[in-house]
């Protein structure tokens, strides 16, 4: 057999239509090459496609979409099956989606797996909103968190239902139901008020994480357990794609046999075809070689090209190097050149929104020139995990908008974000992680409410051919046993990690093994804590950015103490690499108070590094051209003794030639992975515990500082609520009260504009 000839020739398209529209009827659109035959026969023969479209449309029990009245007896049947399930759940589900809801129902333990673009997200929505208890759910990314959030308020309009991107217990003058976005490393947090709060539902999503082998992995499977033991009464759930035993979450977790079940979904609501891309040339492949064929036959149009002419959207999926070398732009120049300048206002505000966050400009000749932004005037989107979360949501808003064109990606996309493409084009291929893989291709296909069968376009480099078709005909298992339930694990710290969350003596408030607390609560750090404290307040005062900047005598004592400190709690002296890596962590850890907001920061490195004062000095005398950048790391994790002091801007690099990008993606790496991820618990660990044996108010302050970046009690309180640093400049002056039970806003706070209203309306009562 070889229907990927038999239609491309044009042989009996109709007799072969008929034959998969009779497997569709019988047990729905799972196989793949039913899916494949269904958008070649839809894209080489619109005319004889349309004549069953609708019927098609009928069997895959796509009852979302708005169908006309049936007019055989087999459309008949599934007009009444659809009628028979919106009577009973009041909502168009699909037969996938009612089921996943049943297992909901009547378990208190249920774990599922389905392909993307399968209504989950839409059953699920629903399932929190109409919940009447407390609802957690938990994530692999702050990503992820931000689209629930975004979600959730536009579903949830009801200002009694807090929804939070964290566990804190707030507006409780006003509230009655609580929704908690969280990660793993944060949903611990929830231990800490299992009275206060009660509830009924956790929802763990991309719940293939914990299949890591790794810390997070270990958290994951902790916090699982202990949600199990701990909330008798509420409901676990996990959600994950493409999973063969999606039973494996209740068998690694010892969650029981009763009122537990799992199901596992391979119907597609969209469908796929496959090409190869050689030598500017492009040829269609099947998936199965004795249904599809085993060769590839040339495909007689450019489909990037007709996509973006008219006005679709392609991914491409590269390495992050590849984009922060810049090394796409040249590659996939014929294709970002067809791409026209926007005049929607819509994205244009969308774009200025992201300048105001990051401070890029768009003026080649200007100080912090952002080709990133430049870029998305064209509607082209560049989308990696150094990208600031907030630019990413705007990114994110901008593509599901429908203004862009091309999409430059890597593997932040893998994880569950909702951002379909017409076409994806695989530049690389991850053969080691299939689940990442499927995941993104999953974004190949709009699942619309239109009357229409939804298609997508996968391209791959053809050498990848072989290894894609291995990998699409590949099941994907989750280990059955958990790495708590390891005997030993080679690496001492994780043991030691792990040992601590089987026995409960783990510290949830510090996130830290009680070893490690003892470390930083004995004499030695005592003394360097103390030191410390005598560093970072000047006159009084937490030390101004000029003394970091200056790089004099009090910040060398200073970054020497840090030094010392972090060689102590990891129990070895620093490498050179580490120290470099540390000394650049503490300059934006400092200056990040004074800064306040991401702008701010990443401009004030971008002063430092490109040396703006001394340029202008120069400028007038025409030497700017001979004044170098300075010394800055790039990230890298640390503790790793292995690792190098490499430089963000290669030594010699013009200071008037610092990429502006590169601050703002490297920045960022730094707060949100290390900053925000380890030094943050750390640091905030020892001061406070300071403060606990000392009472040196300059300890709890600088805690404060720490944790929150900041000491203001009202700050706090608004960071409590949601509110970012961007936003408080505007919303501090109009806040008259603010506290656990309410915010109590100034009559003034009518009177600002509705986007500044927007941020705390939740709990404006």
């Amino acid at each position: 057999m070889n229907r990927m000839k038999q239609i491309l020739e044009g042989n009996d398209i109709e007799l072969l239509l008929n034959e998969v529209i009779s497997n569709v009827f019988h047990k729905g659109l799972i196989d793949i090459s039913d899916s494949e035959t269904l958008s070649l026969i839809k894209v080489y023969y619109p005319q004889i496609f349309a004549l069953k479209e609708i019927e098609i449309l009928r069997f895959m029990a796509l009852f979302y979409k708005d169908l006309s009245e049936p007019k055989t007896l087999k459309e008949q049947i599934f007009r009444m099956y659809q009628d028979v399930i919106y009577e009973h759940y009041n909502y168009t589900y699909t037969p996938v989606q009612v089921g996943i809801a049943s297992g909901i129902a009547q378990n208190r333990v249920f774990s599922f797996s389905a392909p993307t673009s399968t209504g989950k997200s839409y059953l699920i929505m629903n399932l929190i909103r109409d919940c009447d208890t407390d609802v957690v759910v938990v994530v692999p990314s702050r990503a992820l968190i931000n689209e629930y959030y975004s979600k959730l308020c536009n579903l949830i309009p009801d200002k009694s239902v807090n929804i939070l991107t964290f566990v804190e217990k707030v507006n409780t003058a006003h509230a009655n139901k609580n929704v908690f976005i969280v990660t793993p490393e944060r949903c611990r947090e929830i231990f800490k008020y299992a009275n206060d709060f009660n509830i009924g539902l956790f929802l763990f999503d991309e719940a293939q994480l914990s299949n890591e082998e790794n810390l997070r992995g270990m958290y994951f499977d902790n916090i699982i357990r202990r949600c199990h033991d701990k909330f008798k009464n509420a409901k676990l759930v996990f959600a994950q794609p493409f999973i063969e035993n999606p039973a494996s979450q209740i068998e690694r977790n010892n969650l029981g046999n009763e009122q537990t079940d799992f199901r596992r979904y391979k119907h597609r609501n969209v469908g796929q075809l496959y090409l190869t891309y050689d030598n500017s040339e492009f040829f269609h492949f099947g998936i199965n070689k004795e249904i599809m064929g085993s060769r590839k036959i040339k495909c007689n149009f450019d489909p990037i090209l007709k996509c973006i002419k008219e006005e679709g959207s392609v991914l491409f999926y590269v390495s992050k190097s590849k984009i922060l070398s810049r090394e796409f732009y040249q590659e996939f120049k014929p294709y970002i050149s067809l791409c026209k300048k926007i005049s929607d206002k819509r994205a244009l505000d969308l774009i200025s929104r992201i300048q105001m966050y990051t401070g890029g400009k768009t003026d080649y000749s200007r100080n912090y020139y952002s080709l990133f932004i430049d870029l998305l005037s064209y509607g082209i989107v560049v989308h990696h995990g150094s990208m600031p979360l907030e630019a990413r949501l705007v990114v994110e808003n901008f593509t599901k908008s429908g203004f862009c064109r091309i999409c430059f990606a890597t593997s932040t996309l893998e994880q569950g974000i909702n951002m379909p493409f017409d076409i994806v084009f695989l530049d690389r291929l991850e053969a080691s992680d299939p689940i990442g893989v499927k995941n993104l291709i999953g974004r190949a296909g709009r699942s619309s409410e239109s009357p229409e069968f939804d298609y997508g376009c996968v391209v791959i480099r053809s050498s990848g051919m072989t290894k894609f078709r291995k990998l699409m005909n590949t099941e994907d298992r989750l280990s059955s046993k958990s790495m708590l339930d390891e005997e030993k694990l080679e690496d001492d710290d994780l043991e030691e990690i792990k040992q601590e969350l089987n026995d409960g003596s783990y510290d949830d408030y510090l996130n830290l093994p009680q070893s490690k607390l003892q470390r930083l609560s004995d004499d030695e750090s005592d003394q360097l804590i103390s030191q410390l404290l005598d560093y970072l307040f000047y006159k009084n005062k937490f030390i101004p950015s000029e003394i970091v900047i200056s790089n004099g005598e009090r910040w060398k004592n200073m970054i020497e103490s840090f030094e010392k400190f972090y060689a102590h709690y990891i129990r070895r002296d620093l490498s050179k690499g580490e120290i470099s890596i540390l000394h650049t962590a503490i300059r934006i850890l400092v200056w990040r108070v004074e800064a306040k907001t991401f702008k701010n920061m990443c401009q004030l490195r971008y002063q430092y590094v490109s040396r703006t004062k001394e340029r202008s000095e120069y400028k007038r005398n025409k030497w700017e051209f001979k004044l170098e950048a300075r010394f800055t790391a790039k990230y890298q994790e640390i503790p790793n003794k292995n690792c190098f002091a490499v430089p963000l801007f290669e030594y010699g690099t013009a200071a008037s030639s610092v990429d502006y990008d590169s601050i703002i993606y490297d920045t960022y790496d730094y707060l949100d992975k290390l900053i925000g991820f380890k030094l943050s618990d750390i640091l905030y660990a020892a001061f406070y515990k300071f403060f606990e044996r000392h009472q040196e108010e300059r300890a709890l302050v600088a805690a404060n500082y720490i944790k929150y970046g900041t000491d203001d009690p009202k700050e706090i309180w608004l960071l409590k609520y949601g509110v970012m640093f961007e936003d408080m400049e505007t919303l501090k002056p109009h806040i008259q009260d603010i506290n656990e039970q309410e915010i109590v806003v100034a009559q003034s706070y009518y009177e600002l504009p509705p986007e500044n209203q927007k941020v705390i309306e939740r709990f404006v009562n």
